[in-house]
């Protein structure tokens, strides 16, 4: 099989630029997965707190404003040890561009051999 030219092998981190919508919060979900935990349990503590405000069971209701705090401290611990492991655990984006254009140069020279070695089987069988 020939690749054209302009072969572009996939590139991960364009692939996340051109997501849209549901697809790119959930990738984001998956790349920080205690987040949306926190989140979820944020908004279960209010939920509580409110049906137990409207229930007249104060104890309670005080019970999950705690837990609510508690819980948004903990989205926001993750959110920050999150954001703090991926700024130092990723390449920044000009070592990444670099990279990109390494191996374009490197896929380039590939495929000129390719067709340089393609010219020359040709002009051999003529000759023949």
């Amino acid at each position: 099989m020939v690749a054209p030219s302009s072969f572009d092998p996939y590139d991960p981190e364009d692939a996340v630029q051109n997501l849209r919508g549901l697809k790119k919060l959930w990738y984001h979900c998956k790349e920080q997965p205690l987040v949306p935990l926190g989140i979820f349990a944020t908004c279960f503590a209010l939920t509580k707190s409110g049906l137990a405000i409207r229930g007249g069971r104060s104890k309670s209701a005080n019970r999950y404003f705690t837990l609510r705090v508690i819980f948004q401290g903990f989205t926001l611990a993750a959110l920050v040890g999150g954001s703090y492991y991926l700024s130092h655990d990723t390449k920044s984006k000009e070592e990444l561009m670099k990279e990109k254009a390494e191996r374009r140069k490197k896929l380039w020279l590939e495929e000129l051999d390719r067709q340089s070695r393609q010219i020359e089987s040709y002009s051999s069988e003529s000759k023949k």
